[in-house]
């Protein structure tokens, strides 16, 4: 995986999304079109696989809930390795009610076994960190009745 790049694959009626480590304006909209594609098919299910997913935006949000209700059979939607500060933002907005949420072996594996991953593992943490609190500062402003600046 690298970066922005989303890669969906159709296996029968299972649509695997690999999310890659952010899901904003700069990949949300290529994503849509992919998934939109597929919108009048049999698709029973859609797995978004979340395991490097670190910055997810509104708009990121919102293909998720493009999928949701404009698939035709409304397939189950699962994500595997959601972070937890990814789930709460999701959460927070009020439709972790419309997907599954799974781990992986990946995820129970355990602590990364090179240098390499271990500093990969520390700069997605880090990211978590700061998308955590800035999504904090943000549900703060608006209960509020801020803006964000």
């Amino acid at each position: 995986m690298i970066g922005n790049e989303i890669f969906v694959e159709q296996t029968g009626s299972t649509l695997h999304v690999d999310l890659g480590f952010q899901l904003s304006v700069a990949n949300a909209p290529d994503l849509q079109e992919k998934l939109n594609a597929y919108k009048d098919q049999d698709i029973k299910e859609i797995v978004f696989d979340a395991t490097d997913l670190v910055h997810l935006s509104s708009i990121g949000i919102r293909v998720f809930v493009f999928a949701f209700q404009k698939f035709k059979h409304e397939p189950k939607i699962v994500f595997v390795n959601c972070a937890k500060a990814i789930y709460d933002t999701l959460d927070i907005v009020g439709i972790t009610h419309m997907f599954t949420f799974v781990e992986d072996e990946r995820s129970q594996a355990g602590p990364p076994e090179n240098e390499w991953q271990e500093k990969l593992e520390e700069l997605k943490n880090k990211d978590l960190e700061d998308f955590k609190a800035h999504n904090d500062v943000v549900v703060y402003q608006m209960k509020m009745g801020g803006t964000e600046e």
